[in-house]
């Protein structure tokens, strides 16, 4: 998407950042989020007369331009939300998250949500217990009943639940064997910021190389453990970030997008009992990805020149475990919370 330049022509009787929502969800013909906005003048993106201005409680006055410089920092989301069911009974719902739609809403009523989009195509209040992160996309499983919310409650608490990803990540500087484990503690911290830290709870995530390409591999993960942003965060520890995941130090994408997708969910049917196995197409811009050369990337946040790997707290870092996990069958259960209502990949 190219720069835009929009006259202030009158005095505006609001902060900065809802003027500009507003201005922009005219101009682009889309819904665009205050908060993303906010957090674009707060990075810099927006000029008002020539000058930078990072403040969003500014009040536009009549006269000079808002030249917005990019529009990197605002998701591609599905043009027109329709969801794409891709298994329904009486019990559960399990549909294909698109990229840029948050799981749940958040203060801004009027940014759309997964969430509300189900419950309007289900006539009812629906529960998920696990969520997609705004950028990823792929699959998300919902109860549409009490009894199976508590047994689907229970199934992710005790680890019972497969879940598989594919990420594309900007490739390590070492080759990787085809199949390892991170095993390393992930903190999250009272702001919400996550980091590896070996006085965080124990954080598990099994990988398997799917295609080596020349500045990227394709990645099979799989988190044992359901810890927020786990995925991501264990990959940039590496030294292997998801593209598109500028939070963690990734490279920029092509498409614009966190090149991460929950491709399947695998579980006991809350109710039934058969094994439901849940899958959503991988998208097509996994296929024909490239990112950057190795020497622009950013380090992410919070990460050591040398990442640790397989950290257990008391003990010196461990080398990544090659071919000692497999993937077939279910993660064996561990004692602890994972995969509640609150984790996110």
């Amino acid at each position: 998407m190219k720069p835009l330049s929009i006259v202030v022509r009158e005095d505006s009787m609001v902060p900065l950042d809802r003027w500009l929502a507003t201005e922009l969800s005219a101009a682009l013909g889309r819904q665009v989020p205050r908060g993303l906005v906010r957090r674009a003048i707060v990075g810099g993106v927006v000029t008002v007369a020539g000058r930078i201005v990072r403040d969003p409680g500014m009040v536009p006055r009549r006269g000079p331009s808002v030249f917005i410089r990019h529009f990197d920092w605002l998701p591609v989301a599905e043009p027109a939300l329709i969801l794409r069911v891709l298994h329904e009974d009486d019990a559960v719902i399990a549909v294909d998250k698109p990229a840029g739609l948050p799981t749940h809403g958040n203060k801004d009523a009027d940014r759309p949500s997964l969430t509300g989009l189900v419950e309007r195509h289900a006539g009812r209040p629906v529960f998920v217990h696990h969520r997609l992160d705004a950028g990823t996309s792929g699959v998300v499983l919902f109860a549409k009943m009490a009894e199976a919310n508590a047994s689907l409650a229970r199934s992710f608490a005790e680890r019972e639940v497969e879940k598989t990803y594919v990420a594309l990540v900007a490739r390590p500087p070492i080759d990787w064997p085809r199949e390892m484990t991170i095993d390393t503690p992930i903190l999250v911290s009272n702001n919400g910021s996550v980091r590896i830290d070996r006085a965080g709870i124990p954080a598990e995530t099994r990988l398997r190389i799917l295609e080596r390409r020349a500045d990227s591999l394709l990645l099979e993960a799989k988190p044992v453990t359901g810890r927020k942003h786990q995925i991501r965060v264990h990959l940039a520890s590496v030294g292997a970030p998801v593209i598109g995941d500028s939070r963690y130090g990734g490279p920029p994408a092509k498409s614009r997008r966190l090149m991460l997708h929950a491709e399947r969910i695998e579980l006991d049917h809350p109710v039934t009992g058969k094994r439901l196995v849940v899958s959503s197409p991988r998208p097509d811009e996994f296929g024909e990805q490239a990112s950057p050369s190795r020497s622009s990337r950013s380090r992410p946040p919070g990460t050591d020149r040398r990442p640790a790997i397989g950290a257990v707290p008391g003990r010196r870092p461990a080398e990544p475990r090659s071919g000692t996990n497999s993937h077939k069958g279910r993660p064996r259960r561990k004692p602890g919370g994972g995969g509640g209502r609150g984790s996110r990949h």
